[in-house]
This record gives C-alpha cells, structure tokens and sequence, in this order.
C-alpha cells in the first residue's frame, strides 16, 4: 500500500494480509540501499501468523519518495511518524537488519514510542564504515556493491549456498543493490558511520530485546554487538555459517530466531 508521510509517498508492505483489529504489531526495517523484499518471507510468515506488518521501504529506497535522511536519528524519527500515521493500536515490535538495526534502537529509544520487543539482525555499535566502501559508495562506484556483496556473504553463501533451489544468492543481492538510486547506499553507509550514541540510546530502551548475529558476519563482526547485548540485558542468538545477509542465507534459522524472540 501507499501512504502519504510529509507530502512525500511512502511504499508499506503488509505481508499481503489485511490489519486486523486486536492483533499485535510488527514493522520490519531494511538496511541501507536495500528494500522491504529482504523481508518478504518473513512479512508474509507473520502477517499468516497473528500480526499486523508494517514493511515499509526507507526514504530515498524502493518504492518510497524523498531523499534518504542523512542521520540514524532522523531516520529513526522518520519511522516513528509512519508508525503514529498507521495507527498503531497494540503491541508494537520493531525488527532491523543492518542499517535498519540502528534505526529500530533509536526509534524505540523515544518517548513518542512504546516499544514491546525489539530485534537487532547484523547490528553493531558503533557500526563504522571503512572509507574504501564509503568513497566507492560517494562515486556510485560498482566496486561499493562488490565490497558489499563479498564481506555481506559468509564463504559457503559467495559459493553458492541458498536453501532456495536455483536461485544464485549473490547475484540477487547484486541486482537489489543495483536497483537503488544514485546516493542512496552512500548517504545510508554515512549514516550508520555517524550513528555513535548506540549505547546512550540502549539504556533508553525498556523493549525485550533480541540480537540475531551471524557467526561469520565480517561487515558487523558479533564482538562488536556485545556491550550492546550487556548494556540492555539482551538474548543474543549466533546463526550458525552465517554473514551478514542472514535474511536470504540463513531464512530458516533466522526465522525461528525471530519467533523464539516474540514468543
């Protein structure tokens, strides 16, 4: 569906279920120069089973109008306002892979939020960006979506490895990153580099919280989520053969991961 948030369109994907009165509610966040299709087996799996998802697709991403904002908090800000705008009326879960982690903790950080659980995929604060990556992602430079795609995937997955017969995991994950607008992974990239008040913004939050990590994740190494899970008492599950792009290398672990967090 569209919805219109500050003049601009905003794409919401609902699973394909209609909202449902008196259910529970889950919005599901993509990471920088992504979409809301990373999600789609598991908007679909739980808009089927008890919530209403909320899916949406970033400023500046997909389907969605506007400039990507240049910071996690107005990012976070940014959410928060759609969710105000649909109407939340129950118990709210925010789920974030990546990028879209740092913008869950924050968003669920604010007063204008009540935030029930909260699941951080692949995140890490700080979640610094190396200038290789960033200077490629400035000059809309093919190399960014190589860097990306080769640190992204555990060595199993860059081999070949997806559970979905006949589908080539990284050359899906190269044409979805191909597909976003000039700037987009660069202003995205810059934000997560900038985004270093994680720690003060976790002692905020009164969410149960999940990390969902991947044991090779080498763009969000594990040891860098673990003041993190400390500082807000959070159950951390490690995806076995895992990289960062755990929505498509490992959907089954991470699937049951995220049913285990909102049982």
């Amino acid at each position: 569906m569209e919805i219109e948030l500050d003049s601009q369109a905003v794409y919401v994907n609902t699973g394909g279920m209609q909202w449902q009165d008196g259910q529970p509610w889950l919005c599901l966040v993509h990471g920088a120069s992504l979409n809301h299709t990373v999600w789609v087996l598991y908007s679909r799996f739980f808009a089927r089973n008890g919530y209403n998802v909320i899916t949406p697709d970033l400023p500046g991403h997909g389907r969605s109008g506007g400039q990507v904002p240049e910071t996690i908090d107005a990012m976070a800000e940014w959410l928060a306002a759609l969710i105000e705008k649909v109407g939340v009326d129950g118990k709210l879960a925010l789920a974030g892979h990546s990028m879209g982690s740092l913008v869950a903790l924050r968003a669920a950080s604010l007063d204008r939020l009540s935030v029930d659980r909260l699941l951080l995929l692949g995140t890490a604060t700080p979640m610094p960006v190396g200038d290789a990556l960033l200077n490629a992602a400035k000059d809309n430079d093919m190399a960014s979506i190589d860097m990306v795609s080769i640190f992204g995937h555990a060595l199993q997955s860059r081999l070949g490895g997806n559970p979905v017969a006949g589908i080539n995991m990284l050359q899906s994950g190269i044409r979805l990153m191909q597909q976003a607008k000039p700037g987009v992974m660069h202003r995205g990239l810059s934000a997560c580099n900038r985004y270093l008040s994680g720690h003060e913004d976790a002692v905020k939050v009164s969410a149960k919280t999940t990390l969902i990590l991947g044991d090779q994740d080498m763009m969000t190494q594990p040891a860098g989520a673990t003041e993190l899970g400390r500082i807000m008492g959070a159950e951390t599950v490690l995806l076995e053969r895992c990289g960062h792009m755990m929505l498509a290398e490992q959907p089954e672990q991470t699937l049951q991961a995220m049913l285990h967090a909102l049982s």
